[in-house]
């Protein structure tokens, strides 16, 4: 039992929560040892991670999610007062990491202190309680990404929503944020409901006469996997009338959908305006424009990354033949709808703050296109992509607003030209994020959208080619940015500029260690996807039987085929 995963969650709490109440008092203390707590978090996460680096194999005949490392003491548990066939259900507190989890976790510990280590010069009130939900946002994030158990994740998922309310409201833009708040917590709501519907379905159907209803997702991926992929692909294997077999399969796997589409609609709806698929989007445009940079740093890096998460978490391991059947195809098209879209809004922006979250939405796109190829490479891709696009974005979203802080809020003008040359480590670090960003060679962004675009291959070549031509289109508006913001004045120095000087020790202190992870992740990604190798073997070997069964025709047409009838 490894007591590291929940001193993870409870000391960023604690730290928040008497941060919040008494930081008021003691502004500069506050915000140290709010510094404090986020870097004992950051080497906690690191310890973490290289633990569940450790693991080299797993159970063959679990499920789709076994967490490396548990944490889960029996007497946290009790007896719901809810019976189903006479059973009544037993939760008991699990939390558990995998080369998934492990990954987010660490992502979320090093934007945090990215974070608070440039709040300390951009906000300029009440930076004890800023600091505070800084901590408690973190501490809710984490307790997603290592809860093993449906009830936990629930609450954690949905529970993150206040404090970035608290923090859009506090310190956003005084002419938005109330409107941008307010359409956040419309849209996060209007996805709750349902999604706590289909997470009890789950519950439900996982109980019989003879077996008890679980919350724990390891035995009901493992219930999953027992009574729907490996029924239905095993036999053929064993079978001489191979054809004969894969049509009763394939109709068995129809019978089996009937009963969790609707268990799939109502999990899509929540965890989808969590991911900003199309067309459940408009809410990231306007909460990133209105927050404070920082603020959008923490929500584009992390919390924007809690919808992919319960694709992973959630969607793929409970629901995966009504996905594969009837929904791989149509959410993989939006994914690659959202690359062109997103970097087509992206170029006809002015504001900078709106042309990256369009930027962010794009690109987010390849990590909905590799979850739907539910191949080995478009799950390594996508996991991968995860964290790289939320370190970039963190990166960019911080220099946003140190350039703000200098400049005030930018439109991409004549005046706005040239601030390389006044600030020119603020403008090398521009540079250098926004050519990650754009997929160059070297660097971390290329190969996750490699592999991405890779396993979409397999499944469709139509989606690919869409892909590529939104990548084409990201290349553009990066170096548009670069142009208008950064080069293109006559060496003059720009006008309505604030001489506070270039980068100082914080804002590097922030920016520094992300850039050297970018570069160390673009030419040796097999630090991170290592990790997660053996979580990605274990879902990749479970799913791609189900989908070459249902869908014929993929490797030979490389179409998603329609499932027979």
């Amino acid at each position: 039992m490894n007591s590291l995963l929940p001193i993870l969650i409870l000391l960023p709490l604690l730290a928040g929560t008497l941060l919040s109440v008494f930081g008021a008092a003691f502004r500069d203390v506050a915000h140290k040892l709010g510094l404090a707590a986020a870097g004992l978090v950051l080497l906690g996460s690191i310890v973490l991670f290289r633990e569940v680096s450790e693991t080299t194999s797993l159970d063959s005949s679990g499920g789709m999610i076994q967490p490396h490392v548990i944490y889960g003491p029996e007497w946290m548990q009790l007896s719901m007062p809810i019976s189903i066939q006479g059973h009544p259900i037993e939760w008991q507190l699990q939390l558990g990491a995998d080369g998934f989890g492990a990954a987010m976790v660490l992502l979320a510990s090093i934007v945090t202190l990215a974070v608070l280590l440039t709040a300390g010069n951009q906000i300029s009130q009440r930076l004890g309680l800023y600091t505070g939900l800084i901590l408690i946002t973190q501490s809710l994030l984490i307790g997603v990404f290592l809860s093993m158990d449906l009830l936990l994740f629930y609450v954690f998922f949905e529970a993150v929503l206040l404090p970035i309310i608290l923090l859009i409201n506090l310190w956003g833009d005084p002419k938005e944020s109330l409107r941008a708040s307010r359409k956040f917590l419309i849209y996060t709501l209007a996805g709750s409901i349902p999604m706590v519907v289909g997470l009890i379905g789950l519950v439900l159907q996982s109980s019989t006469k003879d077996k008890p209803s679980t919350v724990l997702m390891s035995e009901l991926s493992k219930t999953v996997y027992t009574t729907q992929l490996q029924s239905i692909v095993k036999p053929i294997a064993a079978s001489e009338n191979v054809e004969q077999r894969t049509n009763e399969a394939i109709g068995k796997a129809s019978n089996l959908s009937k009963t969790q589409t609707l268990i799939l609609c109502t999990l899509l709806l929540g965890i989808g305006i969590k991911m900003a698929i199309l067309p459940l989007h408009s809410w990231l445009p306007t909460t990133y424009a209105a927050a404070h940079p920082n603020t959008t740093a923490m929500i584009a890096a992390v919390v924007g990354k809690l919808g992919a998460f319960g694709m992973l978490r959630i969607v793929l391991p409970f629901t995966p033949i009504p996905l594969i059947e009837s929904f791989q195809w149509v959410i993989g098209s939006l994914g690659a709808i959202a690359i062109v879209y997103g970097a087509m809004v992206a170029l006809g922006q002015t504001d900078l703050r709106r042309l990256l979250a369009y930027s962010s939405l794009s690109h987010m796109g390849f990590v909905t296109l590799g979850l739907m190829a539910m191949n080995r490479e478009g799950l390594a891709g996508a996991s991968l992509q995860m964290f790289n696009h939320g370190i970039l974005t963190a990166a960019m979203f911080l220099m946003l607003g140190m350039i703000e802080a200098r400049r005030g809020r930018i439109e991409m003008n004549e005046e706005s030209r040239g601030l390389a040359s006044a600030y020119p480590k603020l403008g090398t670090f521009m540079v250098f994020f926004t050519l990650a960003g754009a997929g160059l060679p070297g660097l971390n962004s290329f190969v996750g959208e490699i592999l991405a675009m890779s396993g979409m291959t397999r499944i469709s070549i139509p989606l690919t080619a869409i892909a590529v031509f939104g990548a084409v289109l990201g290349a553009w508006y990066s170096l548009r940015v670069l142009q208008y913001v950064m080069f293109g004045s006559d060496g003059s120095t720009p006008k309505k500029l604030n001489q506070s000087g270039d980068l100082n020790t914080a804002d590097l202190l922030a920016l520094v260690p992300i850039a050297l992870l970018a570069i160390v992740l673009g030419v040796f990604p097999s630090k991170a996807t290592d990790t997660m190798k053996v979580d990605v073997e274990l879902l990749s070997s479970r799913l791609e039987p189900a989908v070459k069964l249902i869908h014929p025709n993929v490797d030979s047409s490389m179409l998603v085929a329609s499932p027979k009838n």
